[in-house]
């Protein structure tokens, strides 16, 4: 009994102690927990900006940015604190909202509007939400209208009202709206981007273009920006739009110096597109040669290769190219067919040559063998190849018996 009485005892007087030892520890002033605040919202926000590109974690920026909040948690007259608490809570539902914890990020961005239901930033936040991440167009539209409503020239809200309209396939809407938020902010990047992007995917390339370089003019380092820009002066020039493809070729050109190795393949097929379109056939061959040294399985390159070298007048390049094509059978039939076209082709330019020349009985052969390249070409070809070597086939048996006719002397 007495025992236990002793251990009760000590029991008081050691959470007594424990108490006293609380009363004892200082508080902190307004100051320090402004400074404490201060230093930790700074810390968390470098790390949500490394975050970005993998150079932290969101986890972390989130701990940090908490640590931050925290301190702001106490009674201010000054209305110090109540400030700084929701410049921090807008970086932290912004640092949930990119670790994809949405239910913390809009407890956040509703604590922020609760704070001060006048400031946008907290109806904005919820419209990206609501809008964007969670695709609830609805609710995205009232909260972005309500942030509107407070904030009527900011042109971050009308672009994610925009953003909203475009999704909802409002597209009328959502082109209005891009062009008021960029009457505010005709320089701003992200907006040019978002507005190009958008004329692109309706299929108007060449406005498209116009916005994607004022974009790219502050992105230079913006791999998707260049690739859709590209595609746009691809695309806009085969409408028979008037671009200056000249200007395309330097975008192409960044495409492929930005890429990985194992993606420049098929950014040099673009550049020697765009080559073969300005007519610069050599420099188009430079550059499917690339693409064929660094993806040997793209053998139907050879088949571009050998008409290109055609073009150029070396008939011996292209024909030697042709004949690798139609001798691999790993080579699908659709691309093996116009090498037989070619190899056609190249056959009667030189038997017609032969037939001027007076030289029918070697014409004839020489028909012959163009006849039997067609009539392969027609066999393994479908669409346009099939129907144009059907055409020179037609042709061809004219020559060959006009050239037999000569040859037998009875023209």
């Amino acid at each position: 009994m007495k025992r236990v009485f002793l251990i009760g005892v000590f029991a008081l007087w050691l959470g007594t102690s424990c108490v006293t030892l609380q009363e004892q520890k200082p508080k902190l002033t307004l100051q320090e927990r402004i400074d404490s605040a201060q230093v930790w919202h700074s810390i968390g926000k470098d790390d949500l900006l490394k975050a970005v590109d993998g150079r932290a974690t969101y986890e972390t920026a989130i701990n940090e940015l908490r640590k931050a909040y925290s301190y702001t948690l106490a009674k201010d007259t000054t209305g110090k604190l109540d400030s700084l608490r929701k410049e921090i809570a807008l970086d932290l539902a912004y640092a949930y909202l990119r670790n994809k914890q949405l239910d913390s990020a809009e407890v956040f961005y509703q604590r922020i509007i609760k704070m001060d239901s006048t400031d946008p930033r907290g109806w904005h936040g919820l419209g990206f939400l609501y809008g964007i991440v969670k695709e609830d167009y609805v609710k995205g539209e009232e909260f972005y209208k309500k942030a509107l409503e407070l904030s009527p020239d900011n042109p971050d809200v009308l672009f994610g009202l925009a953003k909203v309209y475009e999704k909802a396939g409002e597209d009328e809407k959502a082109m209005n709206l891009y062009k008021e938020a960029l009457q505010r902010k005709p320089d701003n990047a992200a907006l040019n981007k978002s507005f190009g992007v958008f004329l692109y995917e309706k299929g108007k390339y060449a406005e498209a273009i116009t916005y994607l370089e004022k974009a790219y003019e502050k992105r230079k380092d913006d791999f998707e920006l260049l690739k859709t820009l590209t595609d746009a002066y691809l695309k806009a020039s085969k409408e028979k739009k008037d671009v200056d493809l000249e200007k395309a070729l330097t975008y192409a050109t960044a495409l492929i110096e930005l890429a990985d190795t194992s993606q420049k393949y098929k950014y040099y097929l673009k550049r020697a597109k765009i080559y073969e379109k300005l007519g610069k056939k050599k420099e188009a061959i430079a550059d499917y040669e690339r693409a064929l040294k660094l993806n040997p399985n793209a053998k139907a390159l050879k088949v571009r290769i050998a008409y290109l070298y055609d073009d150029l007048g070396q008939t011996a390049k292209a024909e030697k190219l042709a004949r690798e094509v139609i001798n691999d059978k790993e080579i699908d039939p659709q691309y093996r067919a116009p090498a037989w076209t070619l190899l056609g082709d190249i056959r009667q330019r030189r038997a017609i040559a032969l037939y001027k020349a007076k030289k029918y009985e070697q014409a004839v052969s020489t028909f012959d063998s163009a006849i039997a390249a067609y009539q392969q070409a027609v066999v393994l070809g479908s669409g346009s190849i099939k129907t144009y070597a059907q055409r020179q086939l037609e042709r061809v048996r004219k020559w060959r018996k006009k050239a037999w006719r000569k040859w037998k002397r009875i023209d």
